[in-house]
């Protein structure tokens, strides 16, 4: 008889279960309807994981992001667990025989974008399937006041009206007592079990200074930490490319990870910094979703997050160990205007996105009452051009009609070359026999990927070429070969974006950009960005503030540079920034460890040099013996 700890200790390797997973766990598999508030870090998965593999049945994850939904994919298929994954970007077919086998295939959980549940095809699927739970990944996407709200999530209720008796289980790492509400007043819960982890990380310093040269600021607490794992946020690619030059410059050991790097070389640069050879990752937010290192000593934050929830949530990402860790976050007035700016560049004139709309749709010739389900690659220079309008206003155009639920926007990247059999093996076999030339190349793909007559296979056209000795031009014309004559099908692999129509091209008069959800959501954007420009220029904990922002209460956490300033004002501090000295010190590195102002340490490093306890040798500050 399996058990829970059977299961945990055979899937996961652990002994026993962090706090609140065991309750959630027992409430999902008692049939209830579970709300769960768990940090980041807090093993959420595995709350919905561990009782989907004991329940009879299959378990439906609702997920905002493609990456993330891969991922778990994939470590639940390198446990030896059935899993697969549907999102907007796929193919009728590969759509098609993705639920077909979820359906007769023995698996266990089925990952699906919000925006996929709304087709007819998913629905019809549905209502036949076994379903033994349906969760709700990132729940706060639910709610008009979360900070990432998505109007598809707010159809996830209807499959109810097809399984009633089916539970519901919702995650989130971040949400306010408002957002909370609205989660649980639109999943309409029954009888629910609510979870709630305290936030509260105490083991986490959560710094924040102002500084007009933030690159030498973190260049130097880099340089004092070169054996730490760190992870550098910032807001931008261009902030990426320009920073990780710099850290490399240095010589500091470092790689950079942003959405404008194809698949393979982000996939490279992660394994480099999971396995440790690279220490410090600078990233974008596209970097960290689902990412379990539990020995980042620090997170910086170069440019900070537009939401305290963001914020957060990537600051959460050190100290998972619960050792010591810092959260580091760099301001200068350029910051400070970018958030003010903020809702204005997110929410271009309502007229401006129309534009773009049926730009796009003129461009890729869909027709009034038509394009429902339809999905099409775009290349976003051309759209400019002939919307006339710059990038960034498009890119944002489309952000909004996504969140509009009209389009769903995926990266190209997510989808590399894939294919499928398409005849039985008996009907190959008589094919090969009248086509010899081409049967090098399908004996290949049944020897080399096994469950390609039932599954699409990502196919590596380099490795096959090199494998038949042949040039990759000759194969992609014997891959068409197979495809004009029914036996494999043959999806390219593209580098442009792919925008996924799921609604109807409506009449121009009836374009409706929903001027109250937009309203909400650009107002909701303006009461976060004020709320990070608090944190960021106020003088209260910054624990504290945080804490309170998530309706927690709390106590001065006695760590950040707040904190740390109060406590040295009734007491002398040079004796404690003399020990904190060491052979390669800055004024960069006292400031994150003591907390104390830039102010503070320069009139320390001068009045103890003239003390000759300290001497200056080039950068370093280093303690006179």
């Amino acid at each position: 008889m399996h058990t829970t700890k059977n299961i945990l200790k055979k899937y996961w390797g652990f002994e026993t279960f962090r706090p609140t997973q065991e309750d959630i766990v027992n409430d999902i598999l008692k049939g209830q309807d579970v709300f769960a508030l768990l940090p980041t870090g807090g093993g959420k998965s595995l709350c919905y994981q561990l009782p989907g593999l004991l329940m009879d049945g299959l378990t439906i994850v609702i997920s905002p992001l493609i990456s993330l939904m891969q991922d778990q994919v994939k470590q639940l298929n390198e446990k030896g667990i059935k899993a697969t994954c549907l999102y907007s970007g796929l193919s009728y077919r590969e759509i098609d025989t993705t639920l077909d086998n979820v359906r007769f295939g023995d698996y266990k959980f089925l990952y699906v974008s919000p925006e996929r549940i709304q087709t007819r095809i998913f629905i019809e699927r549905f209502k036949l399937m076994n379903i033994a739970l349906i969760v709700v990944d990132e729940a706060h996407c639910i709610s008009q006041w979360g900070h990432d709200f998505r109007p598809a999530y707010k159809k996830i209720n209807e499959l109810r009206t097809h399984k009633p008796n089916v539970p519901i289980a919702a995650f989130t790492a971040t949400a306010t007592n408002q957002t909370k509400t609205d989660i649980i007043q639109q999943l309409e819960f029954r009888k629910l079990a609510i979870h709630e982890a305290p936030f509260t990380r105490e083991n986490i310093a959560y710094r924040i200074y102002h500084s007009e040269a933030k690159s030498s600021r973190i260049i130097e607490f880099c340089s004092s930490v070169k054996n730490s794992t760190g992870i550098v946020y910032c807001q931008t690619r261009k902030s990426v490319k320009e920073l990780t030059n710099l850290l490399y410059q240095e010589k500091l050991s470092c790689s950079a990870y942003h959405g404008g790097m194809s698949k393979e070389e982000r996939e490279k640069s992660m394994m480099s910094w999971m396995s440790g050879s690279i220490k410090i990752m600078i990233a974008t937010n596209a970097f960290g979703m689902g990412i379990d290192k539990s020995d980042v000593r620090f997170v910086i934050h170069y440019e900070i997050s537009d939401s305290i929830e963001a914020y957060f949530q990537e600051a959460g990402r050190a100290g998972r160990d619960q050792k010591k860790a810092i959260a580091l976050a760099f301001f200068n007035q350029e910051d400070l205007h970018r958030l003010e700016k903020n809702p204005i560049i997110k929410f271009p004139p309502t007229e401006m996105v129309k534009k773009v709309y049926t730009t796009m749709c003129s461009k890729l010739k869909i027709a009034y009452g038509s394009g429902k389900d339809e999905v099409h690659e775009l290349e976003l220079k051309s759209l400019c051009e002939a919307s006339k309008l710059d990038a960034t206003v498009v890119f944002n155009s489309l952000k909004l009609l996504e969140l509009n639920g009209m389009i769903s926007v995926s990266d190209g990247f997510y989808n590399p070359t894939r294919v499928k059999i398409m005849v039985e093996m008996t009907t190959l076999y008589d094919f090969e026999v009248h086509h010899e030339k081409l049967k090098p190349l399908t004996q290949y793909l049944i020897r080399k990927l096994p469950g390609i007559f039932e599954n699409y296979k990502k196919i590596d056209l380099n490795h096959i070429s090199s494998f038949l000795k042949t040039d990759k031009k000759n194969l992609h014309e014997k891959l068409g070969s197979l495809q004009k004559l029914g036996i494999i099908d043959y999806i390219p692999h593209s580098k442009q974006p792919t925008i996924s129509f799921l609604l109807e091209r409506p009449p121009i008069d009836a374009f409706i950009m929903h001027p109250e959800i937009y309203g909400k959501r650009k107002k909701n954007q303006i009461k976060q960005n004020k709320a990070v420009v608090q944190l960021l220029t106020g003088q209260e904990c910054n624990a504290k503030f945080v804490l309170e922002y998530f309706d927690q209460a709390t106590t001065d956490c006695g760590t950040c540079n707040h904190c740390v300033q109060k406590n040295l004002n009734y007491k002398k501090p040079e004796k404690k920034l003399l020990e904190l000295c060491h052979e390669r010190t800055t004024v960069a590195w006292l400031m994150n460890l003591s907390g104390m102002t830039e102010k503070s340490i320069n009139t320390f490093v001068n009045n103890a040099q003239n003390e000759e306890l300290i001497h200056i040798n080039g950068r370093w500050i280093q303690k006179n013996k």
